[in-house]
């Protein structure tokens, strides 16, 4: 028989501290259609907690309650362990005026986060009847010179990249328009104030209302959003509390280096970032190892490199990763001024 779930261990859940054990346990659980009710009384149990606090104040700490509340209908959304699941919803819930009924702020991330004033928790309300809603989740994933263009239920358009991976609901049904994603993607959001729309990559979450950009979250490289139109937000989970990177308009982008974990503000060019969707590589002052992986993915080849002072030349051009690969290596070994053979998959760099 399963061991039942406990608030500690949800709490614990929610903050990233469960043993390997412990997420079993939680992930399973979640499949069950009572979890979002469990998940109100806990966050009601620490607002009347807050406000029996010493120090009595006019406001509760929301920031790890809104960060609970997040999390939750995150992972819900983009559960990655189940293709159809049953999640009930409390309809009205996250009104303000219910939010005063619990005494604790409970929206969803947006880009400006007020602090509500809240009234104390009264005994003996009512709650509100619960409806069930199923949400079927899907998954499309492209290989190795691969590129594929998706449209989801709001009519969100996905160019996905070669060798990427979406997750995502048949229907958005919760606030948030919440999905993930592995690899490279260009976005073009439908508008919605109401539902604000997130992609979860490993512990990034970068949400937006409506607007176009390209997120790259290629395993073993530094993560990156470019901006073509709107604003786009941009924040790291840590277990306990999130941490805001960057809040990005057009023509700039965010860099987190994966040695450092900084994040890095600047510049790029609007039509770059557009002309990706179109196969339109730009490469600027970057090595040719660091060309050459990308090409791998965009080819499914390999490349290697006879001189290890060759691969760390640094080099700009401009290809197309949508014509021939011969004709990609003409212009490239052109411009940067090198031989090279090819034997099935292979291609070596003299």
């Amino acid at each position: 028989m399963q061991q039942p779930i406990d608030k500690e261990l949800l709490k614990k859940y929610l903050k990233d501290t469960c043993t390997p054990s412990e997420l079993q346990r939680v992930r399973a659980y979640l499949l069950r259609a009572d979890t979002e009710e469990i998940l109100h009384e806990l966050i009601a149990a620490e607002s009347e907690a807050e406000w029996n606090d010493a120090t009595k104040t006019s406001f509760v700490k929301d920031d790890q309650m809104r960060e609970w509340q997040s999390k939750f209908e995150l992972r819900k959304a983009v559960f990655p362990e189940t293709t159809t699941t049953e999640i009930k919803t409390t309809p009205g819930f996250f009104k303000r005026n219910n939010f005063l009924k619990y005494a604790a702020v409970l929206t969803t991330v947006m880009l400006g986060i007020g602090i509500y004033s809240l009234s104390r928790l009264k005994e003996n309300q009512a709650t509100s009847a619960a409806t069930t809603a199923k949400l079927i989740m899907k998954e499309f994933s492209t290989v190795k010179g691969q590129r594929a263009k998706i449209t989801l239920a709001d009519g969100t358009m996905v160019y996905m990249g070669p060798a990427s991976t979406l997750k995502y609901p048949e229907q958005f049904k919760d606030s948030i328009r919440g999905i993930s994603l592995e690899g490279e993607a260009f976005f073009e959001v439908a508008h919605n104030p109401h539902k604000p729309f997130i992609i979860e990559t490993h512990n990034i979450h970068t949400q937006v209302l409506g607007t176009s950009f390209k997120v790259n979250a290629i395993e073993g490289r530094p993560f990156e959003v470019q901006v073509a139109t709107g604003k786009v937000r941009v924040d790291r989970i840590n277990p306990g509390h999130t941490e805001h990177l960057a809040v990005l308009t057009p023509g700039q982008q965010v860099v987190l280096s994966n040695l450092t974990s900084e994040a890095v503000i600047g510049q790029v060019a609007i039509q770059e970032v557009r002309d990706w969707k179109q196969s339109i590589l730009v490469f600027k002052d970057q090595t040719l190892s660091e060309i050459a992986r990308q090409l791998e993915r965009a080819y499914d080849v390999q490349f290697s490199f006879k001189n290890a002072a060759k691969a760390r030349e640094v080099v700009t051009v401009t290809l197309q990763d949508n014509v021939p690969l011969n004709q990609t290596l003409r212009i490239l070994s052109a411009g940067a001024q090198f031989k090279y053979s090819i034997k099935g998959k292979n291609i070596t760099i003299n």
